[in-house]
């Protein structure tokens, strides 16, 4: 083309930036001036649009600048490649405040406009807002085009205005598929998965089919109710209709599995997943990264591990944040360390991952240390790194470096304490045998005390062998949580024999059985107090003897006299062995060093198991991790990471 005149620069500046070269777009935008042809008001929108798809709103800003400069007004394009741009960007603030400037300046918009401007209300949750723009948009006579109509219905039902939602739903004339999710989805967020079926079903006998986002939304919506059944029927419905099962579709399975407290079934979907085409992504990384710390499973971690480095995923900080929390939580401490210490980047995350990782596996003086390396980089704490560096304190027994930090955090770094921190505060007095003081601080703390803070005084109690406190912390407990069998249970025990029994309920006659996980041979055995009968018992039982016996002459301590007897399990006189036992020989049996055996139970672990997995990793030279709901205990040459306070 000998002369190119400005429709054919508009043209191939518009062929470059959809084939993805930007730079050579720019370089004709310049080029054009440099020629004599002068950027019209459609060059400017093609670069604006450019821009801002590509989320460089401030480059189109200063572009939207220099047209008005040039003389060229931005027409209602302009406007509403900019709102739509920042909408998009998580610039929600300024893409209203853009629309109300627009229309100060008299340009009329059209429905993309208000859908854009609507997106940004649901997004931020401003209803007042989507009213008025709805009413503008019946005003402008393009409140039932069915991209404002999709975009109401979005913003309504995010507002929890259902109601709104389906008023604007049975208004459209033409419905698309989007229009069906938007209003099932509104249905099966907020608990209504009866009419999200019922609009899911007419669907079918619609002209509108139902797509993935569909049923992804369906499954979403049943297992946010927790029924499972339905939504593994939708998930294998799918395959049968011929609708394709994205990794949303698996994403949302383990969601909501995770959701309900079922780990070892999210982390089957994960496998099953892992057989099929379809790539887990970041956010399915994430998801099941807790499930393995929960179920304490060490070699899924590292599988999950090498499959983030294999697919590129460790330049994502918030995954390597995942990895170094979940390490830390199966008591690999020092692997969470080596990738703490890799990173090349790191976040607050980053920092309290490892901070409140090293406090767990009994660490303290570590974790106070990265603080201070964090008060050198000038890094600002946030509230969860105030909670482990108090937690910090308390394990190295610094009383007056935790009251220091507790009562300067508001001054020093503008955090103002929270429930979490006094609680920390009193389990910081308790490792110190500072019950009074702790009796003191609850007295006079800024916040209501309620059942963490009396559950942290009463481990204080327990483990300073104050059963006068013990009981005034019981009490509060009941008070505040008075149907709770362990509690009542506790309580039992100190009235034991008195006349004072029947201040305890009848919940606390009720037998407690612990229960205990644990994972050989990618295969998870639960056991139960008193329960042999399972496969290998004869050897397990033969082993069990074996180190009884052995712990009976040699290793088992006599109660501490300053620990007080108050558990929330049955004792092994009235119920048989322990599970913790029982687990912790079958990890014996079957786990040889240099693995660890882990162990997950499901209530607090007696003295009794606590000394005997001392014990055992002492005798047998064998690390055994075991975590209960409240405290991971990492056992090592006869000594608990918890430093026998929990």
């Amino acid at each position: 083309m000998t002369q190119k005149d400005l429709v054919s620069w508009n043209s191939i500046i518009s062929g470059h930036f959809k084939n993805g070269n930007t730079e050579e777009a720019i370089n004709l935008f310049k080029q054009m001036q440099v020629e004599g042809i002068k950027p019209g008001v459609v060059t400017f929108n093609i670069m604006i649009s450019s821009y801002n798809q590509m989320g460089n709103c401030d480059l189109a800003f200063d572009l939207m600048e220099k047209m008005q400069f040039s003389g060229i007004i931005p027409d209602v394009v302009t406007w509403t490649s900019m709102i739509s741009g920042l909408s998009q960007n998580e610039r929600e603030n300024q893409a209203l405040h853009l629309f109300r400037e627009m229309r100060f300046e008299g340009i009329k918009p059209n429905g993309v406009t208000v859908a854009s401007a609507l997106n940004a209300c649901s997004n931020l949750r401003y209803i007042n807002w989507g009213v008025e723009i709805h009413s503008m948009a019946v005003k402008g006579g393009f409140a039932e085009e069915l991209l404002v109509g999709n975009a109401l219905i979005d913003m309504y039902w995010k507002c929890s205005d259902l109601e709104a939602a389906k008023r604007v739903f049975d208004k459209l004339t033409r419905r698309d598929v989007f229009t069906y999710n938007s209003m099932i989805g509104g249905y099966a967020q907020s608990g209504y998965c009866g009419k999200a079926h019922d609009l899911f079903m007419e669907m079918q006998s619609s002209s509108v089919k139902r797509n993935t986002v569909t049923y992804n939304t369906m499954i979403s919506g049943h297992l946010k109710n927790g029924d499972e059944d339905q939504a593994l029927q939708l998930f294998q419905r799918m395959e049968l209709e011929g609708v394709l099962r994205n990794t949303a579709s698996w994403n949302a399975l383990i969601s909501g599995f995770l959701l309900n407290g079922h780990w070892e079934e999210a982390l089957g979907v994960f496998r099953k997943m892992q057989a099929t085409q379809i790539r887990p992504n970041s956010v399915t990384v994430l998801s099941v990264l807790p499930a393995c710390a929960i179920l304490m499973a060490a070699k899924k971690l590292r599988e999950i591990h090498c499959f983030v480095i294999k697919h590129h995923l460790k330049a994502e900080i918030s995954i390597v944040n995942a990895l170094i929390d979940t390490y830390a939580k199966l008591g690999d401490i020092t692997f969470a360390q080596t990738l703490f210490d890799s990173m090349l980047t790191k976040d607050i995350i980053s920092y309290n991952s490892i901070i409140s990782g090293l406090v767990m596996n009994g660490k303290g003086r570590n974790a106070i240390d990265i603080f201070e390396q964090m008060k050198l980089l000038r890094i600002a704490p946030n509230q969860r790194t105030i909670l482990s560096v108090i937690n910090a304190f308390g394990l190295e027994k610094m009383v007056p470096e935790g009251e220091k930090l507790f009562s300067t955090m508001a001054e020093e770094f503008q955090l103002f304490p929270t429930i979490e921190h006094c609680s920390a505060m009193v389990g910081l007095l308790g490792r110190a045998r500072l019950l009074r003081e702790a009796m003191d601080f609850i007295d006079n703390m800024p916040l209501e005390p309620d059942a963490s803070i009396w559950s942290a005084f009463l481990s204080a109690c327990r483990c300073n062998g104050n059963i006068r406190l013990a009981t005034h912390a019981i009490k509060k407990l009941l008070e505040l949580e008075p149907e709770d069998p362990l509690i009542n249970r506790i309580l039992s025990q100190i009235y034991d024999g008195s006349r004072s029994r029947n201040h305890v309920k009848n919940q606390a006659m009720v037998k407690a059985f612990g229960h205990t996980w644990i994972e050989v041979k990618n295969l998870v055995h639960e056991f139960v107090a008193g329960m042999v009968s399972l496969p290998s018992s004869d050897s397990l039982s033969i082993k069990l003897k074996s180190l009884a016996e052995i712990y009976k002459s040699k290793g088992r301590k006599l109660p501490d006299a300053g620990f007080l007897q108050l558990e929330e399990e049955e004792k092994e006189e009235i119920i048989g062995t322990h599970c913790v036992k029982l687990a912790i020989t079958f990890g014996i049996i079957n786990i040889h060093a240099p693995q660890s055996i882990r162990v997950v139970k499901n209530i607090r672990v007696c003295q009794e198991c606590h000394d005997f997995a001392k014990f055992v990793s002492r005798n047998c030279s064998q690390e055994i991790l075991l975590k209960d709901p409240k405290t991971l205990h990492c056992f090592k040459n006869g000594q608990c990471s918890c430093k026998d306070y929990w």
